[in-house]
């Protein structure tokens, strides 16, 4: 499983993770060292992370500044048993993750919903036109990485986990800092914080910032354009405190994310689509002189002028009011996004091959969503939550496969259309949820939850190839998802838990696939969790441990499956989303904080699954084999994107210079091997269920482990911060998944490159 190129990493640089330290002076004047208590909101109100019967890592603010952390791969990477794929498609932020085998699925239908949760400050913001969205992190104060089901609280298909971000919030101090970056590749960078106290009651944050860069990929074709990205975001909050009971928070904040294309170089390797539209094999790809990856890893030949540009706004109000006892929350949010792309989609250059190809997409999304909650607020011996839940969401999507003519592939108006279509999708969910805490003695709980939830999906396309008429599909879901656990805390250092928990991820109909006069549903898929953990502090409280265990049976696993209805017929592409008959995993989670001296904290992680599907036994692939759709049993095969071992280590030396306070830190990370999707897990089948030989090549569809090796260093006065970092220190040479298939030249991944930068911040407080 480890090279000896894995085991001398590790002991040259180890990872540093989450937990701060502080020093506490007791009454004898005396110091004793211990680990900084870090609070989480896994169940919807503040409580310590030792002491939450979840299984869940969390990033402090402290810890996403010295750890450069900037998006979703960089604190999913220091995360036991998390999974993540970027295929470049879609921008350089874009991303499809996994907990623990549960990955979501992606399709150009859009009836499909994601499998992990995101919430960003309680509200829901899973939906967007993108898909998986990944927000700028500036000012977060807490991002927290959920394992397991958590329909209780975060509901909304939240089967695998959650991903639980919480922003800094106005406060009765003033604060500015002002902040100027710049690293490899051109880019560069500009923020500015300001918190500002208008009254005693009333109280603004705002935050701006800028990136830009030229990227390392370099577009050698002149019709073309080089990648490049500048991303701005802007957030404005406010709190006001009517009376000492009231807490009114508002906060609108506004991303754009412009790129002048995909980062990703070709393989050389065909995939299933071309092979068969074109009559050729895996190994004949056309290349232009530039190479393939990983010989090339810089330079691309793409003669269409490519973008990829999102946008997204979020409003976010929420109520707090402490009564008599309980407190009630509302929680109100409105999410408005966009995504637009224009793609090389042949991958070549119009001397190399037949006519030009280009993808255009223009999607749009919109969501209203309404909770209201009230919990119980006292040291009763029940403790309980109980709320209501709404949203609506609406998705639009434009897609064409434009022939462009041969003598300007930017043209304004092209040839004719493969693929025209606009596709629309309506989700109305509601539910009812509830839970309820007994502490049964001053060391045992019991915990009883659940969420009864409908979802209503409706779904329409016009396909203009085939007439102006719509196909049009609704189709409703009814659900409730127990939760029970038992918490066994004997004394102030150790939690103990067991819970068993039900997931639940709505069905739906894909306009797309089918027979092309309906819809082609598909069902519910449903989960049941079981997990043991335990929780601890050590040592005075200078070690912190955690561990679980885990089993997963799923039914009706959703899985993606995007081919040819006509082999030969690109114009015939359909996507549907099947269900796996039965899937399970089974796999086991450790972290560790500890602080070996005054001043060096140790952190170190690991995580082992073992996901399978376990009957699935018709899998649609795309192509054929003689004359015969490619139908394979996948049975007893991995889920994709889904790595049997996920480790992290880290070291962290904090110490003084003059008034400086000065950290240097080195992380590591290491991912195992994974496929990349159903493709990759069919070919290791090997035949079709005719008992056709079904071969594709290892490269690049199974995915070789990799590890990255990070640094950082900064030191900080009362006002001035100057920070630095390293990123693929080693210059590991890895993709994490494969992006659009289709083209001459193979297909593409996202390489990744030794970065470097350095950060300097001026603030006022």
């Amino acid at each position: 499983m480890f090279s000896k190129h894995t085991v001398n990493s590790l002991t040259a640089a180890i990872l540093a993770a989450g937990s701060g330290v502080t020093v506490a002076q007791d009454d004898g004047d005396s110091q004793s060292l211990a680990l900084e208590e870090v609070v989480v909101t896994a169940q919807r109100r503040s409580e310590s992370l030792q002491d939450v019967p979840i299984s869940v890592s969390a990033f402090t603010a402290e810890s996403l500044e010295k750890s450069n952390i900037t998006e979703a791969a960089d604190y999913l990477s220091m995360t036991p048993n998390v999974g993540f794929s970027e295929d470049g498609e879609g921008g350089s932020r874009s991303i499809n993750i996994s907990i623990r085998g549960v990955s979501n699925v992606t399709l150009d239908g859009v009836s499909t919903a994601n499998s992990i949760g995101y919430y960003i400050d309680e509200l829901s913001v899973g939906s967007v036109a993108q898909g998986t969205i990944n927000p700028q992190l500036q000012d977060v104060e807490r991002i927290e990485v959920l394992r397991g089901p958590q329909g209780t609280y975060f509901g909304r298909n939240a089967v695998g986990g959650a991903l639980n971000i919480t922003t800094k919030k106005p406060d009765e101090n003033f604060y500015f800092e002002g902040s100027v970056s710049a690293g490899n590749f051109g880019t560069r960078g500009a923020e500015a914080i300001i918190n500002l106290p208008i009254s005693d009651r009333l109280m603004a944050r705002a935050v701006m910032a800028y990136d830009e860069s030229d990227t390392p990929i370099t577009n050698v074709n002149p019709l073309g354009n080089d990648p490049f990205y500048e991303y701005g975001t802007g957030r404005l909050s406010i709190r006001a405190l009517p009376n000492d009971d009231v807490t009114l928070d508002l906060s609108i904040t506004h991303t754009t994310e412009d790129e002048g294309g995909d980062i990703s170089i070709p393989t050389g390797v065909v995939d299933l689509d071309t092979q068969s539209i074109f009559g050729i094999s895996a190994s004949d790809a056309i290349d232009s002189g530039q190479g393939f990856y990983p010989d090339n890893k810089r330079r691309i030949d793409r003669d269409s002028r490519e973008l990829n540009e999102k946008s997204f706004t979020i409003v976010n109000g929420r109520v707090n009011w402490d009564l008599d006892g309980m407190v009630f929350t509302s929680v109100t949010g409105w999410l408005d996004s966009s995504f637009d792309r224009v793609a090389d989609l042949d991958g070549i250059p119009l001397t190399f091959g037949p006519l030009p190809l280009r993808r255009v997409n223009d999607y749009t999304g919109e969501s209203i969503s309404q909770e209201f909650r009230l919990r119980s607020d006292g040291e009763g011996a029940i403790d309980w939550t109980v709320g209501v839940f709404y949203v609506e969401d609406e998705l639009r999507r434009a897609n064409q496969i434009q022939i462009m003519p041969d003598s300007d592939p930017n043209a304004a108006n092209p040839l004719g259309f493969i693929n025209n279509n606009q596709q629309y999708a309506k989700y109305e969910s509601s539910a009812l949820f509830g839970e309820m805490v007994w502490h049964i003695d001053e060391t045992l709980d019991l915990t009883l939850g659940g969420r009864y939830s409908r979802d209503k999906v409706t779904v329409s396309e016009i396909d203009f190839n085939r007439g102006p008429d719509p196909i049009r599909d609704n189709v409703s879901f009814n659900d409730f998802s127990p939760r029970v656990v038992l918490r066994y805390m004997p004394d102030e250092d150790w939690t103990w838990y067991g819970s068993i928990a039900q997931g639940y991820k709505a069905g739906g109909s894909d306009v797309s696939g089918g027979s092309r006069t309906a819809g082609a549903r598909f069902e519910p898929e449903e989960l049941i969790s079981y997990e043991l953990g335990f929780k601890s502090s050590l040592m005075d409280g200078r070690v912190n441990l955690s561990g679980a265990i885990f089993a997963l049976d799923w039914k009706d696993f959703q899985v993606q499956t995007n081919r040819l209805e006509d082999p030969t017929d690109i114009s015939s592409a359909i996507s549907t989303t099947q269900n796996a008959e039965e899937a399970s995993a089974k796999g086991v989670e450790l972290e560790l904080t500890a602080l070996l001296t005054e001043g060096l904290i140790w952190s170190a992680g690991m995580g082992y699954t073992d996901a399978k599907f376990d009957d699935y036994k018709d899998a649609v692939l795309k192509g054929e084999t003689n004359g015969q759709p490619n139908v394979i049993d996948v049975s007893g095969q991995p889920l994709p994107r889904t790595p049997e071992w996920s480790l992290n280590t880290a070291l962290e030396y904090r110490f003084s210079i003059s008034s400086w306070d000065s950290y240097v830190r080195a992380e590591w990370a290491y991912t195992d091997d994974t496929v990349s999707d159903i493709e990759a897990v069919g070919s290791l089948v090997g035949r079709t269920v005719n008992g056709d030989v079904f071969s594709l090549p290892t490269y690049p569809y199974q995915i070789d482990s990799y590890q990255v090796v990070n640094f950082s260093a900064g030191m900080e006065s009362e006002n001035i911060r100057v920070s630095a970092f390293v990123k693929n220190a080693l210059d590991e040479d890895y993709y994490t998944g494969t992006s659009d298939n289709f083209g001459a030249a193979g297909i593409r991944v996202r390489p990744h490159y030794r970065e470097f930068g350095v950060k300097f911040t001026y603030m006022i407080q």
